[in-house]
């Protein structure tokens, strides 16, 4: 038997993986790291987080790295008072990044000052925003450009109406109507120049709300084709095993709407999406089957990308195997597929220990030298966990090695997030790679 296929068929039976983690800064790192990801669509995520969009980092995270989505456990703290300070650092420790925010709430008022500088009053269901006005605001499905004025709503029972005027005489004016709490439609339209020409722009969205999802289209006069954004998810329990599926995906023609604000993948993608089918048999070892494929039309190209994944789960808390297979291009025939056995080992009650192995598999010349990753993680209460991990790139620790720590504290008063790579070659010492650092102070 080949060594390598040995070495991986012996991880599959002792090796352990962390919990599946929410979208976070290390998360991003991680999938960068170990070439799931590219350097490109890393940094898509990395604008979204910063923006405090986990909304759309979600979507991003079913795509490119075809794993499921769990809201970031800070998310929660947004509606309080609060100092927000993000910093992202590159190797030579200098901040690559940087993001802002003050928030005080006194009365009906909200203020927002720093990256965004921000006055909103809300009564009940009818609000008011003045100043850097985007995506939340105008509770747009679709992400917006940032623009400065003055947005309005009202409702008027089931119905509303809205409107927006940006300082550059942009316009929107929004009616909509709530069928029931989860049913809802709306209809946009939005006037004004566009972003350094000299003819006016006339538009037009609709987007709706249920119980299985969101979908939107919007069309700008003299494009091709609208842009179409859609996010539907289902289950149904179903003896012996829980079936769901989730259906994501963006399409559009040569040009976008005036102030759409899409990640640059997407905005050169004519579709972009995935298709996820899970089955869960709780009673069976908690066993858990998903199978994830994403495909990706670039624009001005016939040329379809089209990638499969399936992972299998079961087993106990303190023994809990798992497997996935990727087919990394289905128009190839799957030359290439990558494969990771795993199993996470959670004891005394705060306590997960583990490892895993990834390899890519290549027709006719066997695996490449596996990843491999220790980990070990504690946590006390949802929110607040700490872990370090460590990765052998090429299998052989003695050629290159990755140490990763990551830490979440979620209090009363402060919250505080920080994830932090250090890498080391042949040659060299252990240094800094990257690093994240988010603190929140609330009041």
């Amino acid at each position: 038997m080949d060594p390598k296929l040995l070495i991986l068929t012996a991880l599959l039976l002792l090796a352990f993986s962390a919990p599946r983690a929410a979208v976070t800064e290390a998360q991003v790192f991680d999938w960068w790291d170990a070439g799931i990801i590219t350097p490109e669509q890393a940094q898509e995520f990395l604008d979204l987080l910063e923006e405090g969009n986990t909304e759309e980092a979600c979507l991003l995270a079913e795509v490119y790295a075809q794993e499921r989505c769990e809201e970031s456990s800070l998310s929660y703290l947004r509606s309080q008072g609060y100092i927000l300070s993000k910093i992202r650092l590159d190797s030579a420790g200098h901040v690559e990044s940087h993001r802002e925010e003050l928030r005080v709430e006194f009365y009906r008022y909200t203020l927002r000052l720093g990256t965004q500088e921000l006055l909103s009053y809300r009564n009940a269901s009818s609000e008011a925003h003045f100043g850097d006005i985007s995506t939340r605001e105008l509770h747009s499905h679709i992400p917006l450009d940032t623009l400065w004025g003055t947005a309005l709503l009202y409702p008027f029972g089931n119905f509303h109406l809205a409107a927006l005027l940006d300082s550059s005489s942009v316009t929107q004016a929004r009616a909509g109507y709530a069928f029931d709490r989860r049913t809802s439609a709306s209809i946009a339209y939005w006037h004004g120049a566009s972003t350094g020409e000299h003819h006016h722009f006339h538009s037009a969205a609709l987007q709706t709300s249920s119980s299985i999802g969101k979908a939107s289209v919007w069309y700008q006069a003299k494009q091709d084709a609208p842009l179409v954004k859609i996010e539907f998810r289902s289950s149904a329990s179903k003896l012996p095993a829980t079936l769901g599926w989730r259906t994501t995906a963006y399409f559009h023609g040569d040009s976008v709407p005036t102030h759409a604000r899409l990640s640059s993948t997407i905005l050169k993608s004519r579709f972009w999406g995935s298709q996820t089918v899970t089955a869960t048999a709780k009673e069976l070892l908690d066993s858990r089957l998903e199978a994830n494929m994403r495909i990706i039309n670039p624009l001005h190209s016939d040329s379809v990308s089209a990638r499969a994944k399936a992972t299998l789960q079961s087993g106990p808390v303190w023994a809990r195997a798992g497997l996935s297979a990727t087919c990394v291009e289905l128009g190839e025939n799957c030359r290439e597929s990558d494969w990771k056995p795993s199993l996470q080992s959670s004891f005394a009650g705060h306590w997960t220990a583990g490892s895993s192995a990834r390899a890519r598999y290549t027709r006719g010349e066997g695996f490449d030298e596996p990843r491999l990753e220790f980990s070990l993680r504690y946590q006390d209460i949802p929110g607040n966990y700490a872990k370090v991990a460590i990765v052998a790139p090429d299998g052989f620790a003695t050629q290159a090695l990755e140490l990763r720590n990551e830490a979440q504290f979620a209090g009363d008063f402060l919250a505080l997030s920080i994830a932090a790579t250090f890498r080391r070659n042949v040659s060299g010492s252990l240094h800094p790679s990257r690093g994240n650092v988010t603190a929140k102070l609330l009041f």
